[in-house]
């Protein structure tokens, strides 16, 4: 007599799900994968730019449509796409416990400047303004040139990032980084 086969134990999920606002952040994203191969990442979902609300909204999709199969969302998204109208989705999502919200503050300019130098993150300057700064480190930057940042990003200049601007630090830091 053939023994019954007991049912598979799905074994916990072991990455996380990214929701991010544009170009920049999921190039970010995918040259933080290629040097830190033991990564976080199991689903990369780029928003194609836009709003923060949008981002929001693909996010609530995701998780109506995957639940359980990552060990949580994260989601990236720059300020100044956010709007006062978009709080009541942004604090139901904050609400569920395997969602993280990110916010560069104003735009991820301002997260990738903090690799080359020091920043001020109680400066309120418009995002055009850190556009220009970062230009003075990536002279031909380009927010959707997908290869750019491979040339100019490396794990030195991270850990930089990491002190400079902790809380967008965090990403590299939790998701990527062998602790």
């Amino acid at each position: 007599m053939a023994r019954k086969k007991s049912p598979s134990r799905t074994s916990k999920p072991k990455k996380y799900c990214f929701v991010v606002e544009g170009c920049t952040e999921e190039n970010y994203i995918n040259r933080l994968k290629g040097l830190y191969r033991n990564h976080k990442v199991g689903k990369l979902e780029n928003n194609k730019g836009g709003s923060a609300k949008a981002v929001l909204q693909k996010a609530e999709k995701l998780i109506s449509k995957y639940a359980n199969e990552y060990l949580g969302y994260v989601l990236w998204f720059d300020e100044d796409t956010y709007f006062p109208q978009d709080y009541n989705i942004k604090k139901s999502l904050e609400a569920k416990k395997n969602v993280e919200i990110y916010m560069s503050v104003p735009c991820i300019e301002h997260w990738l400047l903090a690799h080359f130098q020091k920043i001020n993150l109680s400066q309120e300057n418009d995002c055009q303004f850190y556009v220009n700064k970062l230009k003075d480190y990536i002279h031909n930057y380009d927010k959707n040139d997908c290869h750019l940042l491979n040339r100019y990003i490396d794990t030195e200049n991270i850990e930089k990032a990491i002190t400079c601007y902790p809380k967008i630090g965090k990403i590299p830091d939790k998701y990527f980084l062998n602790h």
